[in-house]
This record gives C-alpha cells, structure tokens and sequence, in this order.
C-alpha cells in the first residue's frame, strides 16, 4: 500500500494487522467499524522494529521562493493557515510580552516571565502589578491574554482596549461564576505582529497570509534550513471499534482522537494505545484569535446510553511538547502504565469558564490505575488527578507547574468524591512548587476512606502530602524539605493532615488512621495566633517528626532514602533491602541510578550500594565499578563486579569509599531472550 489509509482500509476481521513500513506520511486518516476480540485485536502498527512518522506539518516556502529580511525580520506569503511553526526541529513561540521562548523553557516560568495581575484589577479589566506593561511601551489592543486569574483556571481573552503607556487593558469576562484571585494572579500576552521582537518569535497573519519571524540565536534563513508548520489537528480518528492496537507509530505536529458518534450510536471500546511517540502532538490556534482550548489526544469511551466502555491501556507511550493537556481520557477502566510525559502545556489555558480545574493527565474513569508513569517539568498545576478507585503507584512526578504559572495544584490530586477505595502508594514527588500528594475537600463535602502509603514527597512548595477527609489512612510516608531544600518553618508541614479547613468548624480526619510516616513538621495545620494543630485522627501512632530527619537517612539529597541502621524502623524503605523500589519509567536499559549521575555530593561514609531502575523486561544484570572511566566503558562480563537476577537491583559495593574521589559505574541488562542492552556510564563524586 501507498498509504496508510489504504492499509487501514483492508482490515475486516479480528486478528487483522496493518504493517506500516518507516517513513513519513502526511494524512488524514478515518479508522471506522472495526471490531476485533479480546483474543483476536486488529492491528495498526510500524513494520518489524521501523518506526513510521505521521507529519501534521507542511514545509513553508514563500512565494517567490526567497523569504524577505527587514532588520532580524524574516518575511513573506505562504499558502497555509498554520498555526505552529519549526525552525529545523526547533519549536518557535508565539510573539510575546514578556519575552520567553521554547529552547530555554522559559516559557513556562510564570515567575519571571509572566507578568502580574494588581490586587486592583477587575474582571473585565486587568491592572498590571508594577510599571512593565505601560514601560513596554506597546499597543497589545487585538492581541491574545493568557489570564491565571482563577487559581487552577487558566483563560485565554483577546485584548479589547489598551493604549501605549497605559499599565492596564480590558477583556471580555465570558468567564463565568468564578472568584477571580487577582492577588496571584499573572499573564501574558501575545499573537501580535508588534510583538515580534525576539529570537524563535514569530507571528502568522491569517487575513494576508504572510509569516514573519526571527530565527534563533546565530541562525539566518539559509537554503539548508527548513520551515515547518501545523496544518493538521488529528492525523487519526478512530470511531464505531473495539479491541483494536495502535503500536510502534510516532506522531509529529499531530495526534490521534477516538470518539463516540453519539448521533449514530456508536462508540469504541477496549483500546490499547501501545509505544507510540507524540511530539508536539497538539497547539492553540491564539494565532487566529480562537480563545478556545487546544484540541489534543483523547480517548473517549461514552456510549449513547450514558454508561463507559470497557478497558483503555496506554502502555509505553511519550507526550512531549504539548500546547495544552497532553491526554485525556473516559472509560470503565483505564491503566496508564510506564509513560513519559515531559514539558507540556506551558499556558495551562485549559479553561473557557471556572470549573474544578485539569491536570497533566486528566481521566474519568471507574476504575483508574496509573503505574510506573513519568511526568517531568509539565506545567499545569495538577499532574495525575485519577478518578475512582484509583490505583496509582510507582510514578515519579518532577518539577510539576515548575514556573508556577498556574497557582494551587499538587503533584498527585483526588478531588473528594474520588478518595472513596483509593490507593497512592510508592510514588516520588519532588522539586515542585506544589504540594506532593493531595485529597482535597472542604465539609460538607469530604472524601473518605483514600490511603496515602509509602510515598516520597520532598523539597515541595506548600507541603508534602495534604490530606483533607476523613476515614483515610496516611502509612508509612516520607515527606520533608521546602522547595529549595531547606527545613520548613515549624508552623509549616510537610505531612499535613488537617483538623479544620481554614475557618470551616467542621472537624476533618477525626476517624482517620496516621501511623509510621516519617517528615521534618507534621501538623493538623494552621490555627490563629498559636501554634499549629496536632496531627488530628483516631490512631496516631509511630509516626517520626524531626527538624533533622535527613540525618536519619542514608543519603536523602541524592535519592538514597534507606534508613541508617535502626535510627527508625518506620517510612517507605528498609534499611538493608535487596530490591530498592524506584518509581518512573522503564526504559529499554537501566536508568535511574542512585546515586544519581553527575552528583558531587555523595557521602562516601555512608555509600554502602548501587541502585538502578532494571530496564524493561530485563531479567539480570551485570554491574561495573570503578575510578577509572575508561576501564568502566570497556569492561566485559569477566570484569563484571557482581551479578544480580529477578526483582534486585541493589549492588552492595563491598569496600570503604573514599571522599574527594570521582567514580564511575555501568549495569549491562540481559533480557530473557538473552539480549544484552550495554548501559550508559554514570558517575559520582564523594564528600
């Protein structure tokens, strides 16, 4: 076949498989009506281990063939509405104030790169906190505002009036019934050719047709170089299937959508979306003045008769680069299982009118399980925020709303009525601005019986694990450290399991169990002119709260969270163990290392072990160690200095380290195939 459509077109029966071999296809591709069996799933995936491309992008050329220059400016009519741009591979930012740009990932720093709201403003009418607006000295009349005015909403409204020198603007508030938070509020404001004024900017005018941008730093518009831009929203649309496989397929400037036709009364059904690749996978049109929310990858399993379908799995996926949130999905079941997501929705605009917010991955289901899943530097407020009965384990949740662009959030997030049978359990969350693991809530309406066990939160913004409700169990948890790696103020709390909502009377966690959680300030939080409350619950037992409870640690700062020898018997980690749980992603070879690569500040007194995160499907494993990086990179099995099988991964090291050494090591995976996947050489420094 030419094509993938006419591939897609053959399949009938179940068992079916369409082989895509590699290269890039440009298409808009109708998957309709195909159903195969549990046992029997039709197939769409790349040939063998080739990996084919669906290109939602167009290469610009201008007319005339010769882009026009005036100053850092590139010019010139195409053809294409389009409303994302490439230069080469590089994604360029819409033009902006404040300036930021993609390259840097600036763009989600919505500390230093947003502007701020003045506790003056009102709806309608914003007041810049501060003189930069009216400094700039531009007209934004016309331009797109990007407005975190709602807390955990973020809208998108186009500037309706403003003058030069002027330190306000107005909008149309089509927001609805929400309390506006102008005091942290903060914006910006773009899609204005007279904001184009810096390198990897551009601005497309869809009434002429003509593009202008600058290149990046150092680069000029030369015959090698290629413009690339959006044309399309969804390269596929699967409707009216089920238990049908998507495998081995990447995506660029595109994505895929599965949908209901609820006119039609179809539906799909027992999905598996399996080691797909998504970059860039979906954009805002801001460029064309459209306010509303990005359009990206969805499954939705609602039947015409109002009940879920069956099971989705998303295994093995990666979302990067999204404009918007990366993936949402409805269904019966959901397993999201060993996952990457990393930098996406850098505006967090994924509001039109104030609702309960959204999240990095954002799931309605009746039964969610989220498992071994990476989310690194994503910007909205909420990471994983999974729905009933939720089983989420043995994710690792980085730098979550890093920038904070968006205020409120949390790295794991249940909302009240989907605590009930939840279970949060063997996660890190860490270097966030947010808080770690959150149930939320406020009397009358609170969640019951959610467990919070045995997970890491540290160095995070409001707190470690919140737990509001009541009936919930908080077991065995570790949470200590402020955002920049400092102790919390005693009046803080790392381990927060509140006794009051602010100033609602209504008593929370009075029947909830606290036992063996190990944090730096735990409290049942703030109360006027006094000391914080004390843990509230029935059964508060063998918990250890201590200023200097990293000294009971082997190596916290460097991911070693093992207890040194019996100072503490409580907290997620044994203290001699022989598998070392670690959460995230498994990669096609060891990762994770700890202590991690490129560390100066390993204690060599208390360095007893090497611990990794097995690669996929890996069954042994050899390790290699030493102070020579060379003799590392080239040693072979003989040389080998232990061999671990099954679950292990912990390499005690058998000697003394010295301090003010540099060593390097190496694990080698061995699948049960007997592939051996050579690993990359870390390294270490010691104190």
């Amino acid at each position: 076949f030419e094509a993938i459509a006419e591939c897609v077109g053959a399949l009938g029966s179940p068992g079916d498989e369409c082989q895509i071999r590699e290269g890039v296809y440009k298409e808009t591709v109708f998957v309709t009506g195909l159903k195969g069996t549990a046992d029997s799933p039709i197939v769409i995936q790349g040939y063998g281990e080739e990996r084919p491309v669906l290109d939602g992008t167009v290469e610009l050329v201008p007319e005339g063939g010769q882009w026009e220059q005036m100053g850092d400016i590139y010019f010139g009519k195409i053809q294409d509405n389009i409303w994302q741009l490439f230069f080469d591979d590089l994604l360029m930012t819409n033009a902006r104030w404040p300036n930021a740009n993609w390259s840097e990932k600036t763009v989600f720093d919505g500390r230093n790169h947003w502007a701020h709201t003045s506790t003056s403003s009102q709806r309608g009418r914003i007041l810049n906190k501060g003189p930069s607006l009216a400094d700039s000295g531009l007209d934004m009349t016309g331009a797109m505002a990007v407005l975190n005015i709602g807390a955990w909403n973020t809208f998108v409204a186009e500037v309706t009036s403003h003058s030069p020198r002027s330190n306000e603007f107005t909008y149309d508030d089509t927001f609805g019934k929400i309390m506006l938070k102008f005091k942290v509020g903060r914006y910006f404001i773009e899609d204005k050719l007279e904001l184009l004024d810096a390198p990897e900017e551009w601005f497309f005018d869809n009434s002429t047709n003509y593009l202008y941008f600058i290149p990046p730093t150092g680069s000029s518009m030369t015959s090698t170089r290629v413009l690339r831009g959006k044309v399309q929203t969804y390269a596929l649309t699967i409707t009216d299937s089920e238990h049908l496989v998507l495998k081995n397929l990447d995506f660029f400037g595109t994505t895929l959508r599965a949908i209901p036709q609820l006119d039609q009364r179809t539906y799909v059904d027992n999905l598996r979306l399996d080691s797909l690749n998504f970059n860039y996978p979906c954009a805002s049109k801001r460029m064309f003045k459209d306010p509303s929310v990005t359009q990206c990858t969805i499954v939705n399993g609602k039947q015409p008769w109002k009940y879920l379908s069956g099971t989705f799995v998303f295994y093995n996926n990666t979302f990067h680069g999204a404009d918007g949130i990366p993936l949402r999905y409805m269904a019966k079941e959901s397993v999201l299982e060993n996952n990457l997501f990393s930098y996406n929705d850098w505006t967090s605009a994924n509001s039109r009118v104030g609702n309960g917010g959204h999240a990095t991955v954002l799931s309605k289901s009746l039964s969610d399980k989220a498992i071994r899943n990476t989310l690194l530097y994503n910007g909205e407020g909420h990471g994983i925020r999974p729905t009933k009965r939720a089983d989420v384990t043995l994710n690792r949740v980085v730098g979550q709303c890093q920038g904070l662009q968006q205020s409120d959030g949390a790295g794991i997030h249940l909302t009240s009525n989907n605590q009930p049978h939840s279970h949060i359990h063997r996660n890190w969350i860490h270097d966030s601005p947010k808080y770690g693991v959150r149930f939320d809530g406020a009397p009358p309406r609170v969640g019951v019986l959610g467990t919070i066990s045995s997970n890491v939160a540290v160095r995070l913004g409001p707190g470690g694990i919140q737990m509001k409700g009541d009936n919930h169990t908080a077991l065995n948890n570790l949470a200590f450290d402020n955002e920049d790696g400092s102790t919390r103020h005693r009046k803080d709390c790392s381990l927060c399991v509140w006794k009051y909502v602010r100033t609602n009377p209504v008593e929370i966690n009075k029947y909830s169990t606290v036992v063996g959680n190990v944090a730096d300030v735990a409290n049942g939080g703030k109360r006027p002119n006094a000391d914080p409350y004390p843990l509230n619950g029935l059964n508060i037992t063998d918990n250890v709260v201590d200023p200097d409870v990293k000294s009971y640690l082997r190596d916290p700062d460097n991911y070693d969270f093992r207890p040194l020898g019996a100072l503490i018997t409580v907290g997620p980690y044994d203290a001699d163990p022989s598998t070392y749980w670690i959460p995230g992603r498994q990669e096609y070879k060891p990762s994770s290392p700890v202590p991690p690569t490129g560390s100066t500040t390993v204690i060599a007194a208390n360095r007893d072990a090497l611990m990794w995160l097995p690669g996929l499907g890996h069954v042994t494993h050899h390790v290699y160690f030493g102070d020579c990086a060379g003799e590392v990179t080239r040693a072979d099995v003989s040389h080998a200095v232990g061999v671990v099988s099954g679950d292990v991964n912990v390499m005690k090291i058998g000697r003394q380290l010295k301090a003010g050494t540099k060593y390097y090591w190496r694990v080698d995976g061995t699948s049960r195939d007997g592939d051996v996947v050579k690993g990359d050489i870390w390294w270490f420094e010691t104190i």
